[in-house]
């Protein structure tokens, strides 16, 4: 499986952000679409929640300042109650439906400086608490944005920039306080502010990094899971023909024997022999046999039934089928097409040998069936077919026989007798001998 196109920029990314300097928090285009992609659920969930508890505790700590203090005017109240609170949920409610970067970033930073905002000038009145509680409230605002909301970076930071400059407005309208008053509160919140942006960015940077290697762990166990499930299939394979092996044959005739035993359907197996192949391999070479061996392995999968039928090679020049529900008149058919498709189309192209004038591919098959029972045991049926084989080996080569399995049940309410074409050499050119 070859990667996709983003991983090629993973590394580079993680080298880029581990360096002990200041790094644009954004990836490439492609990568940072997946990474919005991929966060975006959770964020959103998660400023909903936080946004709604800071919504809860601001009215909490403003009712308890009116009704316990008597600090707070009916001015102060409205103006909480009906201006701030009623935005900061209608940005809260925007976050359920899952908005855009963009918007999510920005109505949070928004909603935070018209927080800022309200609560400077409502601390210019005559009912202010006084300046200590006005930087107070602008220090909060400032760490809930930047460390708990954790807009991202370049939102927290143009975030704080502006409260920073509503907080020196008010510094200067206000006529309670004296300069030197006025220089340390400034410092005080420039020094909350640039504690809390560079907390930002390192949470910020700090997440990516997670991601990119959670996103790399991914891909490559993703990987290696295509590259086991191909060298699986790859050592299933003979690589010659690329039909089943051996092992594979194994593992798929007990498959299909606890199949029948269920079903109580018969599993016939059909053993195929290239006839005089160690002749044919001595005489024109054994690049010339593995030829043969492909060739013969291509015609018998064209001589299946369908997908429910399995080939394999058996080892050397020797292939198994087996066909499950097949009955013993289906099976000796099969068998037999397999036997005249090899027969026609077999030999592969050979140049001109003076010794050998005329060299022919054929087969010869041997042909078992049972119905299997819990008291069979499974080698029955292909030691059937096997015996089979050398009976169409001794009847002249390039023929199909039918061999009984010595079974405990073999064919419910029937006495198996064998079928009619069984036993009988093909008609057409005589195998090489």
């Amino acid at each position: 499986m070859s990667a996709p196109p983003i991983y090629a920029l993973i590394p580079k990314q993680i080298e880029r952000l581990s360096l002990h300097r200041f790094e644009w928090l954004r990836f490439p285009e492609p990568l940072e679409e997946r990474f919005e992609q991929d966060i975006s659920t959770y964020r959103t969930q998660r400023l909903w929640i936080e946004t709604l508890i800071a919504i809860a505790f601001f009215n909490l700590f403003l009712f308890a300042n009116h009704f316990l203090l008597h600090t707070i005017s009916w001015k102060t109240l409205l103006v909480r109650s009906c201006l701030i609170t009623p935005v900061a949920l209608m940005v809260n409610v925007t976050m359920r439906v899952k908005p855009v970067p963009v918007y999510r970033e920005l109505s949070i930073a928004l909603a935070a400086c018209w927080m800022c905002y309200t609560h400077l000038y409502l601390e210019l009145g005559p009912y202010a608490m006084g300046p200590t509680y006005a930087q107070v409230g602008v220090i909060i605002v400032v760490l809930f944005t930047n460390v708990v909301m954790r807009l991202q970076f370049p939102y927290a930071l143009a975030a704080s920039v502006a409260m920073m400059a509503g907080d020196l407005i008010f510094l200067y309208r206000n006529n309670f306080e004296g300069s030197a008053e006025k220089i340390f509160a400034a410092m005080l919140t420039l020094c909350a502010i640039s504690m809390t942006v560079m907390a930002n960015y390192t949470l910020g940077r700090d997440e990516r990094m997670g991601y990119l290697q959670r996103l790399r762990g991914e891909i490559q166990s993703a990987q290696l899971t295509v590259s086991n499930e191909e060298l699986m299939r790859i050592s299933t394979l003979d690589s010659l023909t690329g039909l089943a092996n051996r092992h594979s044959f194994t593992n798929q005739y007990m498959v299909l024997w606890k199949q029948a035993l269920t079903s109580r359907a018969p599993l016939s197996a059909v053993v195929i022999d290239i006839d005089n192949f160690k002749a044919v391999n001595d005489l024109c070479g054994h690049l010339y046999g593995d030829q043969v061996i492909k060739r013969v392995a291509l015609l018998l999968q064209q001589a299946l039934r369908g997908k429910q039928d399995f080939a394999a090679r058996f080892g050397g020049e020797e292939f198994v089928v087996l066909l499950p529900g097949a009955s013993p008149e289906v099976g000796m058919l099969v068998a037999e097409r397999i036997r005249k498709l090899i027969e026609v189309a077999g030999t592969p192209a050979l140049e001109e040998v003076p010794e050998l004038p005329s060299v022919w591919a054929t087969v010869s098959c041997g042909v078992a069936t049972c119905w299997p029972t819990h008291t069979d045991k499974p080698d029955g049926l292909l030691e059937a077919a096997d015996k089979a084989l050398y009976e169409a080996k001794d009847s002249g080569r390039n023929c199909v026989c039918y061999g009984e399995a010595v079974m405990t049940y073999t064919r419910p309410h029937l006495v198996p007798t064998p079928p009619s074409i069984g036993q009988a050499p093909g008609v057409g050119h005589q195998p090489f001998a």
